[in-house]
Parts: structure tokens; sequence; C-alpha cells
């Protein structure tokens, strides 16, 4: 039997993402405000509203989630970030399923010179859109325990991009490291975090814990 994932948030990553699973062992479930991916198993659904995730009544394997700010001031963070996450959890509850992987964002580190982040560094951002991510990030933390994967991405590019940031992350590694993490088995007694973020010799974010169990990046540029 095929094992269903869940995707709320369906965009470009996702896209790459569904390309990159092998549909004999897995069904993707995509969610997002309109079908323009044309795609098969799609669910309408805004999560930012008081409407109720329509969603047949059988078990899922892993829930992705990308957020995704509504604006770019501090309500947008707001509603993309925080009132999504309590939504869905509201929706998702009522559903069985074994692994929560939510999308993140190293913004939540502080820019310090010669500082090298791991996962286990104690962050206090101060700048809006650091402190509503740490915020969204402890939430998802007391709704899934165990379940959670908080994946952090560095500043995403394709090979489109004219201007890569200093810790960046390729689209294409980035639907990599998901599909890493809903083909491998998680059994913690505690959610885990990862570092998203490319080798280069200008980063300041550890990326050496994805590597270690096993992630292979790719080059691509």
């Amino acid at each position: 039997m095929k094992k269903n994932i869940l995707i709320i948030g369906h965009g470009n990553i996702s896209q790459q993402l569904s390309c990159l699973i092998d549909k004999n062992k897995f069904k993707i479930l995509s969610v997002s405000r309109n079908n323009k991916y044309k795609l098969d198993n799609h669910i309408e659904w805004n999560w930012t509203s008081n409407t109720d995730l329509m969603i047949e009544d059988e078990p899922i394997e892993s829930i992705v989630f990308f957020p995704k700010p509504s604006d770019i001031n501090r309500d947008g963070y707001e509603d993309g970030f925080i009132k999504s996450a309590e939504n869905i959890y509201k929706n998702v509850s009522k559903i069985g399923f074994n692994k929560f992987i939510t999308v993140s964002s190293t913004r939540v580190y502080e820019k310090k010179h010669n500082h090298k982040y791991m996962e286990i560094d104690s962050i206090n951002p101060k700048e809006y859109r650091g402190i509503l991510i740490k915020k969204y990030e402890n939430i998802q933390k007391k709704f899934y325990k165990n379940r959670l994967i908080i994946l952090r991405f560095a500043g995403l590019y394709d090979d489109n991009s004219k201007n890569i940031p200093k810790n960046h992350l390729h689209r294409k590694n980035a639907a990599r490291i998901i599909k890493f993490f809903i083909e491998n088995k998680h059994e913690n007694n505690s959610y885990e975090i990862f570092n998203c973020c490319e080798d280069n010799s200008e980063s300041n974010i550890s990326n050496e814990k994805l590597k270690n169990i096993g992630f292979i990046y790719k080059e691509y540029h």
C-alpha cells in the first residue's frame, strides 16, 4: 500500500519534490489555495481561514508544511506563521500521521561575525521576522513533540538567480532534503532541528548535523 504524504502550501519546491518521490511507494496529497499546477490529488484550502480541511479519513505517513507570510510586514508574518500553525494543528490533530516536517528559516539567527551557528545554539533574534519565526518553531514543538522535524532553510536560489545569499540553499537541494526525511524513519524522543545550508567559505551556518545523518548536498552553482 502506498504511503500518503500531505503537503500544505504546494509551490515550486513541492513541485520539484513530487518529481523526486517514488510514485510506487508514495501518494502525494497537495493542499494549496488554488490548483495552478493542475495537480491530480489536490485539496483547495486556505489554512489562514476559519474553514476546515476536507480530507478523506485515511492515514498519513508525513505532513509537510511550507509557511509563507501573507505580507512582508509583522501582520503578514503573524498570519503566515502563527495563525497558520494554530489553524493547521486544529485540523491535522484529527488525522493519524507519523511525521510533521515543517520549513523554517535561518533568519532566526542573529548576524554575528566569526560565529558558526549550530542548531543547539541559544538564539535570541532582535528583528520581527526572526522573532516570529522562532515563536512559530516553539508553537510547533508544543504541538507535535517527537513527531516534529524543523528544517531551517537558508536563502533560497535557483539556476536563474543573479544574487545568491551568503547562506544559501538551491531549491533542488531543498526538495531533496524533504525527500530524505520523508523516506527515512524518524524515531526520536524529541523534536529535531536541522540547518539546511550549502557548504561555502562565507557561510556562518553549520550544516554538519544534516550531513552526519547521511544527507549529501549536490552542487548547482
